[in-house]
């Protein structure tokens, strides 16, 4: 029986972007849907919060876009700033004056106090969606000799880069790899010639012929080389 990823993967792939990218953009807005609307409250929720000092940067903005769960986000940030507060109140008393700037490198200094606030515990999202990712990349490479996903695969803007190492330097089989490979640099040779194409109609010599698909090719090649926006947050386990 095939996973229910592979069906995500197959769906995703006729978007302009990276499949994986696609899923994990959608997997991202329901996560958030969920925490805001359903784990508000929950005590294992706050204490991951309260580990983590609250999501990273990126997925801590996001959260802004759901207009009706700021009362959720308002309880989520408590418990976050109850955190600081509480390792600021405990930390050990520190000299004041010159002898702070002599011992604050001590371990009662304030480096040290730094150090305490540091974050223990992952973004909930970032970790969620590494899973995720994980989890996606290995249907592909498994099922990509599948004639539903090949086809897919080859009508979509394929892997962006960050996405297709990690694929490569997953434990699938030789030959999938080696499959993923030869797919995945047809894509990218179609792009080239767009972006071929884009430059040399920009030139005032064509500018009267109309612009085809390789219209938007360098926002394509942005997302092709970096990954879609807002994919990759800034707490994501080193090597994904």
């Amino acid at each position: 029986m095939l996973p229910f990823s592979f069906y995500d993967l197959v769906e995703a792939c006729a978007g302009d972007e990276c499949p994986v990218c696609t899923l994990l953009i959608r997997d991202a807005d329901r996560y958030l849907d969920s925490l805001l609307y359903e784990f508000a409250n929950d005590p294992g929720t706050h204490a991951a919060f309260r580990a983590g000092r609250g999501l990273c940067n990126l997925h801590s903005w996001q959260l802004t876009r759901y207009d009706a769960g700021v009362l959720g986000i308002a309880i989520l940030q408590t418990a976050v700033i109850d955190e600081v507060l509480r390792l600021i109140d405990e930390a050990p008393a520190q000299p004041s004056g010159g002898l702070a700037r002599m011992f604050g490198s001590g371990a009662n200094g304030p480096s040290a106090l730094a150090d305490r606030l540091e974050p223990e515990g992952p973004c909930l999202v970032c970790q969620t969606l590494a899973q995720a990712e994980a989890s996606y990349l290995e249907a592909l490479v498994t099922h990509l000799g599948d004639a539903r996903l090949e086809a897919a695969f080859r009508r979509s803007a394929g892997l962006c880069l960050p996405h297709f190492r990690t694929a490569l330097r997953g434990p699938g089989p030789g030959a999938a790899l080696d499959r993923l490979i030869a797919l995945q640099t047809e894509r990218w040779r179609q792009l080239k010639a767009e972006l071929l194409e884009f430059q040399s109609k920009s030139d005032y010599k064509r500018a009267h012929e109309v612009m085809g698909r390789e219209r938007d090719s360098w926002r394509r090649a942005i997302g092709s080389a970096a990954g879609a926006h807002a994919v990759f947050g800034l707490r994501r386990p080193p090597g994904k």
